[in-house]
């Protein structure tokens, strides 16, 4: 086999590989890219900015996020929040020593794909029922809401319960007197830019 007919025989797999390497600095480029434009939309609301506007799915991209929905870059989005669970620790509290200020003492746990903890940077919206025994749904009449906004990094770390316990704590303020012995149910749904609505729901009995 002379030289000509070497290099021919040959030329149909280095065409493959030149195509490979071509498609995979295009994919690490546009990674690139959406790294910087999600370090730009962190850094924006850290300093009270307007965070500039998510780029539109392309068309016939189904795995696009949907416009009003800001994407994250692969593998970032795994340590986004993919689960809130309130924990047992949650239970009506008096906050001062006089007694007058009372309500509800909430932890909140955020979770990664990974079922490790995390930061959840959205809002929290509790809600607080009355329970309703002998019944599929525990939840009866709606007695309180209470939103609580954490997309701003400093509220955000102000509910952060530090390294040790790695959750979320909110002092729910509630000044209808609640009876001792009483069930009660409590609701957490967590809504962000990044993520999909999370929620998660809590039977309880007061003054335990």
């Amino acid at each position: 086999m002379n030289a000509q007919q070497t290099i021919a025989s040959r030329l149909p797999a280095v065409l493959v590989l030149t195509a490979g390497l071509a498609a995979a600095l295009a994919g690490c480029e546009r990674m690139q890219q959406d790294l910087e434009a999600f370090n730009q939309r962190l850094a924006a609301q850290f300093n009270g900015e307007d965070a500039p506007a998510a780029t539109p799915p392309a068309d016939g991209d189904a795995t696009a996020e949907a416009f009003d929905r800001q994407s994250v870059p692969e593998p970032l989005h795994l340590l986004l929040p993919h689960e809130v669970r309130i924990h047992p620790f949650t239970g009506t509290r008096t906050f001062d020593e006089a007694g007058g200020v009372r309500g509800l003492d909430v932890r909140v746990e955020a979770k990664d794909a990974y079922g490790d903890m995390t930061k959840a940077f959205g809002d929290f919206r509790f809600e607080l029922y009355a329970f309703r025994a002998n019944s599929p749904d525990p939840k009866g009449r709606r007695l309180m809401v209470w939103r609580e906004s954490l997309l701003d990094p400093k509220d955000n770390l102000m509910h952060w319960g530090g390294m040790v316990a790695r959750r979320y704590q909110f002092r729910l303020q509630w000044d209808q007197p609640i009876p001792v012995g009483r069930k009660l149910v409590l609701t957490v749904t967590f809504t962000s830019p990044f993520t999909e609505r999370l929620t998660d729901e809590h039977v309880f009995v007061s003054g335990q």
